[in-house]
Formats: structure tokens, C-alpha cells, sequence
């Protein structure tokens, strides 16, 4: 007996993407009264970490510069804590719910994505079902990764060079609260996008937009596009594009992975 998928009018397809987009903001909602209900630990421990001499990060080269350099002074990134400085009159405020705003966001996203696949996968197949199955935690697993990759390595050294970089040694270099936070959560959301891109693979590869031979054909090509997508990230210097483009060299290999497995199973 075939299982015949019944199709709904356009109208319900509206409906009941209102419905998943209703529950995504709801839950992005609810992140985000969680989070400005603990702004103490997302401020002082969180956002201002990379800020502090003692952030792990910054602990760790210093470890690492004792092991294999002698010198291993120059293996710290501040000498003092990074000076931070609000102008605006309602600067504080605004940062504070524009932050917690963007934080529910990435809190939430699992959950999001959860409700988007919940709206494609009763047009998909019983194959396409079954070869996508565990789709939710991989996005989840590389998102989140792609949001500590951020945190933890391209935040400290995008930090780092916009600490150290003078023009001269009179200006002094102190932030604005808005423009440190929004380096911040650019760092950690766009990586965390950046790092979804085997699962935007995966999906084109599905509906035969792209190939194995394609992705493998390019491969040098599509490394000069990495190198652009990477300075674009970061400020332009050279450790940290490659900082950058190092995980994603790493993704495109991996996704071309993805594409040869998915093009052997059609």
C-alpha cells in the first residue's frame, strides 16, 4: 500500500508556517529573559572576558610560549586589562537589550532550526527523510562550534590586533562599549553561520545543484573565495585570516566529503 502524502492548499502552508515562526520567536523570547535576567554573568564573565588579562585564551599562549619560546613575554596579549568606555547616554541600555536580543538568538537557534525542519520534512521523501536523519544535531554540534571557535580563538586575536595596532604612540587606545560589543557578537554569529556551510552543501547537493567533481574540480578556486570570506571577517592582517581560514578550508573539505556521500546514495 503506497503511502500517499496528502497536498495542502497554500493557505494552510501559511498557516502553518505562522505557527513554526510563532514557537521560534517564542523561544528566541524566552532566551532572552533568561539572559537579561543574569546580565551580571553575561557581561562580566561572558562578553568582558576577552577584555581581561586572564581570559583563557590569552593563559593558554602564555603557557604555550613558555613551552616552546624562551622569550616568552611577547606571548602576552595585554599588559592590563583593555580600558572600555561608554559616550552615549543610553549606550549601556541599548547594548544591554540589543545584546541579550542577539544572545536569544544564538541561544535559541537549535530550537529554531528545529521548528524550520519541522516545516520542510513533510515534503521530503522517505529516502530523503531517512538520509537526513540526525540533521538537527549536526547543525547543532557545528553551530555551537562555530560560535566557540569564535568566542575563543578569533575574538582574542581580532582583540588583540585592534588593541595593538597604533598609527602613532600618542593616540591611546581605548574602546567604545558599542563598538567592542558588536566585534563580539559579529565574531561569534557570523562564524556560527560560517560554520553551518556542509549542511548548505549537503542541501544543494540533494536538489543537484552542485557535484562531487564540481566541488573537487574548484577546489583552488574555491580557496581564493575562502581567502576573500576570510579577510572579510577578520580586519585584514594577515594572522588573522589565517586564523580564519584555516576552519574553513577544513569545512570545505568536509563538505566535499558530504557531497561524495551524497551523491553515491542517489
Amino acid at each position: 500500500m503506497k503511502n500517499e502524502k496528502k497536498e495542502m492548499p497554500f493557505w494552510e502552508h501559511i498557516e502553518e508556517l505562522r505557527k513554526h515562526l510563532i514557537h521560534s520567536v517564542c523561544a528566541m523570547m524566552i532566551a532572552t529573559i533568561i539572559l537579561m535576567n543574569n546580565k551580571n554573568v553575561i557581561f562580566d564573565y561572558i562578553l568582558f572576558g576577552p577584555a581581561k588579562t586572564d581570559f583563557i585564551t590569552y593563559r593558554l599562549f602564555h603557557k604555550l610560549g613558555k613551552i616552546f619560546h624562551r622569550n616568552h613575554h611577547s606571548f602576552y596579549f595585554f599588559s592590563h586589562n583593555l580600558e572600555i568606555q561608554n559616550r552615549q547616554i543610553f549606550g549601556q541600555f541599548n547594548m544591554y537589550v540589543w545584546t541579550c536580543l542577539i544572545g536569544g538568538f544564538i541561544l535559541s537557534f537549535p530550537y529554531i532550526f528545529y521548528e524550520f525542519w519541522k516545516f520542510i520534512k513533510p515534503a521530503l521523501s522517505d529516502e530523503e527523510r531517512k538520509y537526513s536523519r540526525g540533521i538537527i544535531m549536526m547543525v547543532t554540534f557545528l553551530f555551537i562550534l562555530g560560535v566557540l571557535f569564535g568566542y575563543f580563538i578569533l575574538c582574542p586575536f581580532l582583540i588583540h590586533f585592534g588593541y595593538t595596532f597604533r598609527i602613532s604612540s600618542f593616540p591611546r587606545n581605548i574602546f567604545d562599549l558599542s563598538d567592542y560589543i558588536s566585534l563580539i557578537m559579529h565574531s561569534i554569529l557570523s562564524m556560527g553561520i560560517t560554520f553551518l556551510f556542509p549542511i548548505f552543501i549537503y542541501f544543494i547537493t540533494k536538489i543537484e545543484l552542485i557535484s562531487y567533481p564540481f566541488l573537487k574540480k574548484y577546489r583552488k578556486h574555491a580557496f581564493l573565495i575562502l581567502l576573500i570570506i576570510a579577510s572579510a571577517i577578520t580586519p585584514g592582517d594577515i594572522f588573522s585570516t589565517i586564523v580564519v581560514l584555516i576552519p574553513l578550508m577544513i569545512l570545505y573539505q568536509f563538505s566535499i566529503y558530504i557531497s561524495f556521500y551524497v551523491s553515491k546514495k542517489k
